[in-house]
């Protein structure tokens, strides 16, 4: 039996699909079970209702599984109380390994972050690397920290293995972790903004199909105390507009806004967040993100959990035709 978190979020609903394509026996961890996307009695799935900063919920949660998938975190670029990403995406994992390590799990798929590697213009970085800062917002730092953790003291106590995916991109619910869908209808819709910046720098965008079943197999294969880069084809933001447009047959000009009128624009869109109950369209800390490149290698994972990254282009095709995502032939 395998318990997954996160099952109501973006990467979390994929592995979801993967496990009932697989019909295999698992427990989701969720707050709300009517925002599950398929029903939990025809798939075989058992429900535990509860928050990841609840010790009992956790407690109950891990009783009985063999293995973990933690998938959930707080995945958001402002949030109006900042200690809540420390408390979700670290003390939280702390937590969770706790309560597995006395559940007798026999290991834990941790979902991290290319982020918490920190910027990398570098396509042969691999898991090594270290982000020291400095953060372009909390989401960044509290991964980083949490990975930290991780390596000087949680995997020498618990069975985990870290995954680190690159910007995730596929088809799936428009939750505040797809951020690419979100640009996606944006730019159909003719209401996207624009690029801070112009648009040269590098990501790594990697197809969600491809990560969902990489974290399963890192459940029968994977080496605790080891991390995994799930990172993908390494692109410029221009050539993710130029696919979206070619297999849309969409045209539209893509706007380049320059870094420091994004900047101010983001610090106004900052203030009016915090004087009122409304999320930021864009903070000055995004803006610092887009003046990174943010590429790797996933040779590791590639090596060791059969990961295949797919070509941007078939990964946008399958995304802009609305199928439901499978994972690539292995």
């Amino acid at each position: 039996m395998i318990l997954l978190t996160g099952a109501t979020g973006y990467l979390g609903s994929a592995i979801a699909r993967e496990l009932i394509a697989r019909r295999q026996p698992f427990r989701v961890l969720v707050r709300d079970a009517s925002r599950l996307g398929f029903d939990p009695v025809e798939c075989h799935c058992e429900v535990a209702v509860g928050d990841l900063r609840d010790l009992d919920a956790l407690e109950a949660a891990v009783r009985g599984v063999d293995a973990v998938i933690h998938t959930a975190g707080l995945v958001k670029m402002w949030a109006r109380y900042r200690d809540d990403f420390e408390h979700v995406n670290v003390h939280a994992l702390r937590n969770l390994l706790q309560a597995a390590g006395r559940a007798g799990v026999r290991r834990v798929v941790y979902t991290s972050s290319f982020m918490a590697l920190g910027p990398s213009g570098d396509v042969n970085a691999g898991e090594s690397l270290r982000n020291a800062g400095p953060y372009a917002n909390e989401y960044e730092k509290s991964k980083s920290q949490a990975l930290e953790w991780l390596r000087c003291d949680g995997i020498h106590q618990f069975p985990v293995i870290v995954m680190l995916p690159g910007v995730v991109y596929g088809p799936g619910p428009r939750t505040d972790g797809n951020l690419m869908g979100g640009m996606i209808d944006q730019y159909l819709a003719g209401k996207f903004p624009g690029i801070p910046g112009p648009g040269r720098q590098r990501w790594s965008f990697a197809y969600i199909a491809d990560v969902a079943a990489a974290h399963l197999t890192a459940v029968e294969k994977g080496k605790p105390g080891e991390a995994y880069l799930l990172g993908g084809d390494n692109r410029s933001l221009n050539d993710f507009f130029r696919i979206v447009a070619d297999f849309s047959r969409v045209e539209r000009p893509v706007r380049h806004i320059p870094f420091p009128a994004a900047k101010i624009a983001a610090a106004i869109e900052l203030m009016r967040a915090r004087l009122s109950n409304h999320s930021p369209r864009l903070t000055p800390g995004v803006v610092d993100i887009f003046k990174r490149d943010w590429v790797y290698s996933s040779a590791k994972a590639i090596r060791e959990l059969n990961y295949r990254v797919a070509p941007l282009e078939a990964g946008l095709q399958e995304t802009l035709e609305g199928k439901t995502p499978q994972p690539a032939a292995r």
